[in-house]
């Protein structure tokens, strides 16, 4: 087995043959890799390129490397020998360019798309950019869907995602940092923000962590928010998970920090709160009261799918009384002959509901969302004709399905979901005072949560007026003047108050 460290101490021969024969020896089964030999000038000194076939973009090697050595400096009829720095300077065209002396550089370039050059009697490698691999186009969002505003997406190439947010922020001050994660994959991973708004000391700390990742390798961004979470044991998630560009503009601009990881058409967002997760991006697209009933309405919407089957069945099982008599004597009416008590009705309804859901995620898009809304319908109306569950419970499953589909972010989707089993089981054994108890539990729970050092919930408490601006509603834009104070940014303020500097240019 081989890994890079091994190749630290290994130098560039200035001889030709030897660095093929090196080349061929570590990369023996890579038959994708391309040797290609050729001489230039007068004295016919002897070059070698590698590079790997399908990553590097030929029109570029063959017009601005091939031509300008082979054909251009042939016609100059050059007798000298020349250097690979005379090379890098005086004969190669293409805009990036770098020398290195051991392998291991070289290799992590050729690995990474770019091509390299060997030179007869040079001690060192040249290094040409040449990525140039098939990726997929820009396209619209697939899982967060908006009926106004941008409809970009984020796609798998780190650079393009990258010009997706410099397209937004034309600002000197959006750093970009590039890290490596992975033994084997050295996988490029950026932070970006910007300099002057995010707070110093969680720059650090995100760099910190990501720097501490000791793995093989990472394919996506959700597999890295889980290496660098504050805490990894918890359904709530430390992390947004984005693939809309305008999302994580407004993210940078409120202080935040944003995690690219090549290979992944989703950014991740930090530090979050709790409210991060139920803020859509129609809320900045619609007027101020349209998205603020929207909002309180996912708040909601987010309660219901965790605790109203357990509110069911604490209603039915303890506390009758407070069902008015109409409605009480139709529950009783419908679950006559029926051979299970709800609780168990409760659960069975819910299992099918769940595999439904995941069926539809499963299957091929054009029949995913018809087999799980026909399957439901289907499922469930066969249930109470074969008097297997009373009709209220579909309703109640029905019900608690339709709110959970409201959550802008399917991660907070995922927690609500699983939320709802125990309160199923403290609804049916302890009543309203067991889902009060868990209520209380799981807040406790969310205020011990911190992500990057902010609190899950500290956007809600202590509490500050100016953040409340948009947590359950959002004011008008012109009242929105300051950052979040929570993420303790560098500069404050987002929006200038004409009206106050209009009088005060007046008293002067």
């Amino acid at each position: 087995m081989i890994e890079y460290e091994a190749f630290k101490n290994v130098y560039v021969r200035k001889k030709v043959k030897d660095n093929r024969k090196y080349l061929q020896e570590i990369l023996s089964n890579a038959a994708d890799i391309v040797y290609r030999e050729f001489v230039i000038g007068a004295a016919q000194q002897h070059l070698l390129m590698v590079f790997v076939d399908g990553m590097v973009e030929k029109k570029l090697i063959g017009e601005q490397v091939l031509k300008s050595l082979m054909v251009e400096l042939n016609e100059a009829t050059y007798r000298e020998i020349f250097t690979i720095e005379e090379i890098k300077n005086r004969l190669v065209s293409t805009a990036e360019i770098r020398e290195a002396e051991t392998f291991d550089t070289l290799m992590l370039a050729l690995m990474s798309g770019d091509t390299l050059i060997f030179a007869e009697g040079s001690a060192h490698g040249l290094i040409i950019g040449s990525k140039g691999w098939e990726s997929r186009g820009v396209s619209e969002p697939t899982t967060e869907k908006a009926v106004k505003g941008p409809k970009d997406c984020f796609i798998e190439t780190l650079r393009s995602n990258i010009v997706l947010i410099r397209r937004r922020i034309r600002d000197p001050n959006l750093a970009v940092e590039v890290l490596q994660i992975g033994r084997r994959t050295k996988t490029d991973v950026a932070i970006v923000y910007i300099k002057g708004v995010l707070n110093p000391e969680i720059a650090e700390e995100i760099k910190r962590r990501i720097q501490a990742v000791d793995i093989d390798g990472i394919t996506d961004s959700s597999q890295l928010e889980e290496l660098i979470a504050d805490h990894p044991w918890t359904i709530f998630p430390l992390g947004r998970i984005t693939e809309r560009p305008d999302k994580v503009t407004a993210a940078l601009l409120e202080g935040r920090a944003a995690i690219v990881v090549d290979g992944s058409p989703f950014v991740l967002i930090v530090p979050v709160t709790f409210s991060t997760f139920l803020s859509a991006v129609d809320d900045y697209y619609q007027r101020s009261i349209v998205a603020s009933t929207i909002r309180l309405t996912r708040y909601l919407s987010f309660y219901i799918s965790a605790a109203l089957p357990g509110l069911y069945l604490a209603l039915v099982s303890f506390h009758p009384g407070m069902i008015p008599p109409p409605l009480a004597l139709a529950i009783v009416g419908t679950r006559v002959a029926l051979p299970f008590p709800s609780f168990v009705e409760m659960i069975l309804m819910e299992t099918v509901l769940e595999i439904l859901q995941e069926a539809g995620i499963r299957l091929p898009q054009a029949i995913g969302q018809t087999v799980s809304i026909v399957g439901g319908i289907v499922i469930g109306q066969a249930a109470v004709q074969a008097g297997v569950v009373s009709p209220i419970i579909v309703i109640i499953v029905a019900l608690t399905a339709i709110t959970s589909f409201t959550l802008p972010s399917y991660h907070i989707n995922l927690s609500s979901r699983i939320l709802r089993m125990p309160f199923i089981l403290v609804g049916a054994t302890l009543g309203f005072y067991g889902i009060v108890i868990l209520s209380l539990f799981v807040l406790l729970h969310m205020a011990s949560l911190t992500s990057f050092g902010v609190g899950y919930l500290e956007d809600f408490s202590p509490y500050r007026i100016r953040d409340f601006k948009d947590i359950f509603i959002r004011v008008p834009m012109k009242l929105m003047r300051k950052r979040p104070e929570f993420l303790k940014p560098e500069d404050t303020q987002r929006q200038v108050d004409r009206k106050k500097m209009k009088e005060k240019t007046d008293d002067q």
